[in-house]
């Protein structure tokens, strides 16, 4: 059996599945509560137990975070414990300037991650609605974010924005960073690549985007940022392959396109490398705790019961952690176990058989292929 980390070293919690607005692109399918969400003890517990088996990051989310009453007493107890990144991620809905202040009073080590999809109120509501008005005006919607990102600025709290590249938001990037890190003066804009889960899955005729778009505007992206531009861009992709296989394909030099993206594939670490052949992290060094208390590999596969790992309510996180049936076929995964090419493709070095999550999402099985990646059914030359 491959070796494994004594715990994960990013966790993401899911505090709620309510949330007051309707995203059509949403791999949580967020909306209204489950019956049996994690009380407040129950949280505050699993974060103990968090930090005793190593995590080095939570990042609570939901839905939305900030429908509990508990919020700040959970993020408080979470930011007084050393030795780790605490980050919330929110629409930004609640964050008025009472909200930040006893946020940066009680948790002044948080970072407030806030998501904004469009540089205009008709570009942004083109993901996101008003859960109960979803054919209302999105101009005040639109304001009050970009308010609450005003607001966590003027705190001087750490901060950043997370906007979802989909295929009908991809053109809207550039304005989006000018307008939120520019003009508003974010710590910096983290681009999230679509992954199809959730209510995602309705709308893959809308939000996938096609390779050749995306290589275009990867590249183009790429070149912007080692010319001096968008420097506090970031990228997020759920496979490294659409990381690298643009840059190869322009003949864009790896080592300089990881340095000013700040990305690097796990398999381009030699730790992870002698450990593991697959590049999906999920269940090797990621977690997702839903709401619930049930626990999954990654939190693009919440709500999947197949792969869910166990319940806290049931077993400890550490025993699910060592013994969870679910996680120990993860980590057993060789390239040779998935359907496809991927043993013979000249960029399964520093890709490693795509994203089992996005695998899992078409055919229920992390062994299928990742069905996004053009080259997945067609063996490639090595470029080595």
């Amino acid at each position: 059996m491959v070796a494994f980390l004594r715990g994960p070293t990013h966790v993401d919690f899911n505090l709620t599945n309510g949330c007051n607005l309707a995203c059509s692109h949403c791999h949580s399918a967020s909306g209204p509560k489950l019956d049996n969400e994690l009380k407040t003890e129950e949280i505050l517990q699993t974060i103990d137990a968090l930090h005793i088996i190593g995590a080095l990051k939570i990042a609570f989310a939901g839905g939305e975070p900030f429908i509990r009453r508990d919020i700040f007493n959970i993020l408080s107890h979470a930011c007084s414990l050393p030795g780790w990144g605490i980050s919330v991620i929110t629409n930004g809905f609640y964050l008025n300037s009472l909200t930040v202040e006893k946020l940066k009073a009680q948790c002044p080590n948080l970072s407030i991650n806030i998501s904004v999809d469009g540089s205009t109120p008709a570009g942004y509501s083109t993901l996101r609605k008003q859960l109960n008005r979803p054919d209302a005006d999105p101009q005040p919607l639109f304001e009050r974010v970009l308010s609450g990102i005003d607001n966590v600025v003027r705190s001087g709290m750490s901060n950043s924005v997370n906007f979802t590249i989909t295929k009908a938001t991809l053109h809207d990037i550039e304005a989006t960073y000018e307008l939120v890190v520019d003009r508003i003066g974010a710590d910096n804009m983290v681009a999230i690549k679509f992954f199809p889960g959730g209510y995602g899955k309705e709308h893959l005729d809308l939000y996938e985007i096609p390779y050749d778009m995306w290589d275009e505007h990867f590249v183009a992206l790429t070149r912007a940022k080692l010319g001096g531009k968008l420097e506090r861009l970031q990228i997020s992709v759920p496979a490294a392959w659409e990381f690298y296989l643009p840059l190869i394909n322009a003949g864009i030099p790896i080592e300089e396109a990881e340095e000013v993206w700040g990305y690097r594939s796990p398999l381009r670490e030699d730790m992870y490398a002698r450990m593991r052949e697959v590049g999906d992290v999920a269940g090797i060094s990621e977690l997702c705790i839903s709401s619930d208390g049930e626990v999954y590999p990654s939190v693009l596969l919440v709500g999947e019961k197949t792969m869910s790992c166990g319940n806290l309510r049931e077993h400890s996180l550490q025993r699910i952690w060592q013994e969870s049936s679910c996680l120990m076929a993860l980590r057993e995964l060789k390239l040779f176990d998935l359907n496809g090419n991927c043993t013979k493709c000249g960029v399964r070095e520093v890709c490693g058989g795509g994203s089992r999550s996005r695998a899992f999402s078409r055919e229920g099985d992390f062994r299928d292929m990742d069905y996004v990646c053009p080259i997945v059914e067609v063996p490639l030359v090595s470029h080595a």
